[in-house]
């Protein structure tokens, strides 16, 4: 019922383009309500959503002739884009490295004072798996990004002059007004540069792309299922669409 009164509400907008910040199933049912009320599916009305979605290509289950395979067709999903060919090929070194395994194993958190978890490093079933470090995804690139301003921040603002203390000193206020002042870097992701008013990433120096669902016409399993592709159509990077 929410979804329906919601689908209710954006018709009465009478807007030809919705965005959506939404999830796999939540999508599904939005859309599907979307076309019962002829919002969706037409060729006219024009449906965005952001990353949240998920990859084309886990679209399945959905019957080529249905509701829900008109809704999707020409569909737009705006993300950014943290993937790196560099990255990738690095961490695919490390996947296939059991000296490098070994090390993160050896420096990934066991929770030894949690009693209801024995000691057992709970990223056994993650790292011994076949295909970890295969894939990268859509976060690798912004979490290796982060990281690494982390530390070239924490450098800069680190401190050995604490008056009665020894050692290096860093404490959150100088951590984070480093970070947005004085880091700039290329990064997986491209060219990091923050706001030093906010500490925010400049939305320029990120990588955006725009991708069409597309079904594929040629595929037939027999079933009757749809298969979606993507197809890029914009890509915004160094501040330029």
């Amino acid at each position: 019922e929410e979804v329906k009164n919601t689908v209710t509400q954006l018709k009465q907008t009478e807007c030809m383009y919705f965005f959506g910040v939404l999830f796999d199933g939540d999508a599904d049912a939005v859309l599907k309500e979307a076309v019962k009320q002829g919002i969706a599916g037409d060729g006219r009305h024009n449906w965005i959503f952001g990353d949240g979605v998920g990859s084309v290509d886990e679209r399945t289950g959905i019957h080529r002739d249905s509701d829900l395979a008109r809704a999707y067709q020409g569909t737009l999903v705006t993300k950014a884009a943290g993937s790196s060919d560099e990255l990738a090929g690095a961490m695919r070194e490390i996947g296939d490295s059991a000296e490098d395994l070994d090390y993160l194993k050896s420096v990934l958190p066991r929770y030894q004072d949690d009693p209801n978890l024995d000691a057992a490093p709970i990223h056994t079933h993650i790292v011994d798996d076949s295909s970890f470090m295969e894939l990268q995804g859509l976060w690798a690139g912004f979490l290796y990004d982060s990281a690494i301003a982390a530390g070239l921040s924490a450098c800069a603002a680190a401190r050995t002059d604490v008056e009665g203390g020894s050692g290096v000193f860093l404490d959150g206020a100088e951590h984070f007004k480093a970070m947005a002042t004085n880091v700039t870097f290329s990064g997986a992701t491209g060219s990091v540069i923050f706001d030093p008013a906010s500490g925010t990433r400049e939305a320029t120096s990120a990588t955006f792309e725009v991708v069409n669902f597309v079904e594929d016409t040629v595929f037939d399993d027999g079933s009757g299922t749809a298969r979606f592709n993507a197809v890029q159509t914009d890509l915004f990077q160094n501040g330029e669409w």
